[in-house]
């Protein structure tokens, strides 16, 4: 298994972020559209990690990201950052390629 700090990470375009009642929400767009547990509820740290992935970016350009913005240690964010990335690409919810 490659470093996770090694990849960078890309939103997938089959995919759309909504905001709805205060709450961010990650729906496909293809393939699972009616498939209601197929749909993320982002927490703001989530929702704003999902904000970076507009562009090509590391993780760990996200977890200086996140310590930067929220009152986290950068050990906690680095835990919470793979484990974000992790399940969104087993949702097949980001595109991941070596950073070269």
């Amino acid at each position: 298994m490659t470093r996770v700090s090694t990849m960078t990470y890309r939103r997938s375009s089959e995919v759309v972020c909504r905001e709805v009642g205060g709450e961010f929400l990650l729906v496909p767009i293809r393939n699972r559209v009616g498939d209601l547990e197929s749909i993320f509820v982002l927490n703001p740290m989530a929702a704003r990690i999902w904000s970076l992935l507009d562009r090509s970016v590391s993780s760990d350009e996200i977890v200086a990201a996140v310590c930067n913005e929220f009152d986290v240690d950068q050990t906690t964010a680095t835990a919470d950052v793979t484990e974000l990335l992790e399940s969104l690409e087993l949702a097949s919810l980001v595109n991941k390629e070596s950073a070269s």
